[in-house]
């Protein structure tokens, strides 16, 4: 097969969406567990969220659960709640739920500037790291193993 390359230097969102078709369609071709967890409804969502006394939303915790993961997409804690326990409280209401459901293990990222140290408080670990990115700093893939027993 002959192919012609071409370079493009400016965003093609066109583009960016035929690759992503393409690969999710190889990835639901020869995966049981993608095709599975395109399912109407597959995925579930969890969300906790914080709101202060007027009510208006200040942080909490979103998260998606297939397979048997617990994923923790985004946590966000205001500077001033910090330290008092209540993200520790978040997270571990969040496990609860989700081991409740048959979720036995749990992923996230995060950067080195961000809460790695506050997650390996909880129990998770480093799975993955990224040296450099962004410059100085690192990234990181972290799981935790929720009870079986």
């Amino acid at each position: 097969m002959e192919l012609e390359k071409i370079i493009l230097e400016t965003e093609d969102t066109e583009f960016e969406e035929f690759l992503h078709n393409k690969i999710r369609a190889f990835n639901n071709e020869n995966s049981s567990f993608h095709r599975q967890v395109r399912k109407p409804d597959a995925i579930k969502y969890l969300y906790l969220v914080l709101k202060d006394k007027t009510g208006s939303i200040v942080g909490g915790l979103a998260a998606a659960m297939y397979w048997d993961w617990l994923e923790i997409k985004d946590f966000f804690v205001p500077v001033a709640a910090r330290g008092q326990g209540l993200g520790a409280e978040l997270l571990s209401q969040v496990e609860s739920i989700a081991f409740g459901r048959g979720y036995t293990h749990v992923y996230l990222t995060t950067y080195e500037f961000q809460a790695r140290r506050f997650y390996e408080k909880q129990g998770y670990y480093i799975v993955g790291t990224l040296e450099g990115y962004p410059p100085g700093s690192a990234y990181y893939w972290m799981r935790k193993d929720l009870k079986t027993d």
